[in-house]
């Protein structure tokens, strides 16, 4: 975007920057302070590599304590950790803590910072001191923009006033909004066009605004008029009205759309230039256009009209939450008025909670205390310090409040995402058996179980969760047990259950505007892909990124994670640098139960990578850190598969001397991991051997054919396999499933052709894996002639039988594998010729029609 006009403006603000001094951009509204700052900081953000966070100042009351905290929401990661140091200190310290952790901030991670709609009565000098000293003796770039605000005398603050634009410039802004075509049509009329903008760049757009309108409808431009309900559609003007009723400069876009029951008229508030962008998903109602609009009103009516505008965002806020969920700062700002009830604050602390939007909530706080006295239960902020990746803050915040039912829920849900499972089984336990049956505390149960390993009572208790969800008629809940459902058939191995669950879940929450729950069903569908067999790396990825803009750390831990696991195989992968990088991410969020399974990643990836016995003993470490963790989070599937690939990995323990066998058996048993229990059985048989029938009953053929002996005698287990603990296929006690067998047919027509093909059951490799080329090798035990003797093919043979002689016939046909020369089968069939002639006259026998193998190709 270029400014029109401002060249030496620009030049001349860029000069003062240098000399390290914070920067206040003032002129009257409409001016285009916004957009200049917002080119000046993308110039200088550009040239020094520095992100760029932009804040409102709060536009009434508490201004630095709530616009600072608003500004650390604003830096990811990085300002919820800061943050959390503000959670649990009492509204009164907030002001002076929030400036220490704001010059702390941006001293170790420097960024342009640009702090709009600066005050500019007496609470701006506090607002500009807060704000100077949150950023001196930091690197970072700290630009402010107000109508007149005036530093005080001597502070370090630099100033730059921005003029009306002279005719010139104001005249390419009007043609720049109109189009050119609609300028010719203009004609003599530019000049009084001109004059109307009085230089104001913002005026000079809605007036070229207004023209491309006229003009596109076929009417000729007629004198500008300021913003009036003859310009625009009745709805379109009392959204206008209601706007500009309300203090807030800066509304989401949907929230509007459903405050005028439509987007019909926000739309054309954005073709007038009355609406402007102010980021993704938001918009402007510059001061100015308030000014003219609400300029006849009493002080009575305007108290009126903002009650009521109070009273009808607040209603759509309650009516449609997922609209204000990136940003609900206007929504916040009605806290504590009088026209808008208690039961929404309560309503949206909890919404806000939820979503990790931690620094709302404190301004939320903030306001409550200032207006009424009161202060938000500290549940709301436990919750918030949670879902944004504090989980030690709410633990502590938890931990001081009295044990009522709220309570006892939340700590069991912190201590669940802290991988602490045996602490959520303990708390809720702890509620009363009336609140047991919560369908929030049966999908928490639900979720620890799965984590621990123990997939026996899930089944039982998500089907009371989405009954009780119905019946109280919530759909999030709802979606959030479906999610469940689909970890569950997920963790069964049942791939394609899992995989309608997970699309289900993911839609509901996409309609319900649960970006959170989008984010986490994108990962475990992620995660199915690892299973299948074709990895959904791209998918992985964009996973993590939704997960990091919803400020869910954790969230994206879990995606990197399985990202990782995707990439391990790829050529020149640095898995040795990303290991560590998410084991850091898990630990930074307090996730134990994330920590043990990267680590337990890490060392089998190095242990199976290494070449040296030096290299495979740095597996050892992180194979005993990850049992530690496991044991601590009371994870006994990630403690039994741990064991089995410490003692697989490890020279001393190896299997078959069953050193260990009898406590892995054990951990997999507490869980009731019958699959877990036959992969221990075939790490102490023989090497070499293949997968039992157990086994095969359970897992996919193109995962048991990824078992491996290495040379050295180790067995290594495929690591999907510690993904599932799948239940019996229907078919896993039918013998002929596991098997390949010939079957041969004699064909209609003449010449006599007999057909050989191989037909595989259910769960032999061959019904989905390409087979191998083989022989089939024809032999005529009576006086009769085969062609060919013998023919190659994957798929099966024909051959031609000519009898010599009528009476009954025997051939035997070989099958063996080209590659190595092995005999899988041999096969006999009869075939009876009644005469001998042009084309003699066959019969088999039925029995002979049928396979006669009594061995099979191959056995599972």
């Amino acid at each position: 975007m270029e400014l029109v006009g401002r060249a030496r403006e620009l030049a001349g603000a860029r000069e003062q920057l240098a000399g390290g001094r914070p920067l206040v951009v003032t002129g009257e509204p409409g001016m285009g302070k916004s957009a200049f700052l917002g080119v000046l900081a993308r110039q200088l953000a550009e040239e020094r590599g520095l992100p760029v966070f932009r804040v409102r100042a709060a536009d009434f009351g508490l201004r630095s304590d709530v616009t600072l905290l608003r500004l650390l929401g604003a830096c990811g990661e990085a300002g919820a950790r800061a943050l959390a140091e503000v959670v649990g200190q009492a509204p009164a310290a907030v002001p002076d803590t929030v400036v220490h952790i704001c010059r702390q901030l941006f001293l170790a991670h420097p960024a342009v910072v640009v702090v709009d709609g600066v005050p500019t009565d007496s609470a701006a000098n506090d607002l500009l001191a807060d704000l100077v000293s949150a950023f001196s003796r930091t690197l970072s770039v700290l630009l402010m923009g107000s109508t007149d605000a005036r530093p005080p005398q001597g502070a370090p603050v630099a100033l730059c006033h921005l003029r009306p634009l002279d005719r010139t410039d104001s005249a390419a802004l009007v043609g720049e909004a109109a189009g050119h075509s609609a300028l010719t049509a203009v004609g003599e009329s530019l000049d009084g066009l001109v004059e109307a903008t009085r230089g104001l760049p913002l005026l000079a757009r809605i007036v070229g605004a207004q023209v491309a309108v006229a003009v596109g409808s076929g009417r000729p431009p007629t004198p500008v008029r300021l913003p009036a309900p003859a310009w625009m559609a009745e709805e379109a003007w009392k959204l206008l009205e209601a706007l500009s009723a309300l203090d807030t400069e800066e509304f989401p876009a949907e929230l509007l759309d459903t405050l005028a029951q439509g987007p019909g008229a926000v739309h054309e508030l954005c073709r007038y230039e009355l609406l402007h962008p102010a980021g993704e998903g938001v918009l402007r109602l510059p001061p100015v256009i308030r000014s003219l609009v609400d300029r006849n009103w009493s002080d009575a009516e305007l108290r009126d009209r903002s009650a009521d505008a109070e009273r009808a965002l607040a209603a759509a806020a309650e009516a449609n939450p997922a609209a204000y969920d990136g940003h609900p700062a206007a929504v916040v700002d009605l806290v504590g008025r009088p026209a808008v009830p208690d039961v929404f604050t309560d309503t949206l602390a909890h919404q806000l909670a939820r979503h990790g939007r931690l620094a709302e909530v404190l301004v939320l706080r903030q306001f409550l205390w200032a207006r009424t006295g009161r202060v938000t239960p500290d549940v709301h902020l436990a919750v918030a310090a949670r879902e944004s990746g504090q989980p030690e803050r709410a633990v502590a915040l938890l931990a001081g409040r009295p044990a009522d039912d709220d309570s006892v829920l939340e700590q069991a849900v912190t201590a669940h995402r802290m991988g602490r499972l045996h602490d959520a089984e303990a708390h809720l336990s702890a509620l009363p058996s009336g609140r047991g049956a919560d369908p929030w505390a049966l999908l928490t149960r639900a979720a620890v179980l799965c984590d621990r390993g123990d997939l026996r009572p899930v089944g039982p208790l998500l089907r009371r969760a989405v009954e009780a969800h119905q019946v109280r008629g919530d759909r999030r809940g709802e979606a959030w047990t479906v999610f469940q459902y689909g970890r569950l058939c997920l963790l069964r191995g049942e791939v394609e259950d899992a995989e309608k669950l997970l699309h289900s879940a993911r839609e509901e929450f996409h309609t319900r505007g649960e970006s959170r729950g989008v984010a986490w069903a994108a990962t475990e569908l992620g995660r199915l892909s690892l299973q299948s067999g074709t990895a959904d790396i791209e998918g992985l990825y964009d996973a993590r990124l939704l997960h990091e803009a919803d400020d869910d750390p954790r969230g994206a831990a879990w995606a990197h994670l399985w990202w990782i696991l995707a990439m391990t195989d790829a050529p020149s992968f640095l898995w040795e640098h990303e290991f560590p990088a998410v084991t850091n991410r898990f630990r930074e969020v307090g996730d134990r139960l994330g920590q043990a399974w990267a680590l337990h990643h890490h060392a089998l990836t190095l242990g199976r990578t290494s070449n040296t016995a030096d290299g495979r003993s740095e597996a050892d470490p992180l194979f005993d850190e990850a049992l530690r963790l496991f044991e601590v989070t009371d994870c006994a599937h990630g403690t039994a598969w741990t064991l089995l690939e410490r003692a697989l990995h490890d020279p001393v323990r190896r299997f078959p001397h069953h050193r260990w066998s009898g406590d892995i058996r054990h951990w997999f048993g507490l869980v009731g991991d019958d699959a877990g229990e036959a992969w221990v059985e075939l790490a102490e048989s023989a090497t070499g051997s293949e997968p039992s029938h157990e086994l095969a009953g359970r897992y996919p053929a193109d995962l048991l054919d990824a078992v491996e002996w290495a040379p050295d005698g180790n067995l290594r287990i495929p690591r999907a396999a510690r993904y599932t603990q799948p239940e019996p296929r229907a078919d896993a006690h039918d013998p002929e499933a596991s098997r390949s067998r010939v079957r041969v047919t004699l064909l209609d027509g003449t010449p006599t052709r007999i057909a050989l093909e191989i037909v595989s059951g259910a769960r032999h490799p061959w019904s989905t894996d390409p087979r191998p080329a083989l022989t089939a090798r024809a032999v005529p035990l009576t006086l009769a002639e085969v062609e060919p003797l013998h023919a190659i093919s994957t798929e099966g043979a024909e051959f031609r039988f000519v009898p010599r002689l009528p009476g009954r016939h025997r051939i035997r046909f070989t099958i063996t594998d080209q590659a190595t020369g092995t005999v899988l089968q041999q096969v006999e069939t009869e075939i009876d010729v009644w005469t001998i002639g042009p084309a003699p006259r066959t019969a088999v026998p039925e029995e002979a029609r049928r396979a006669t193998a009594a061995e099979p190709v191959w056995r599972a």
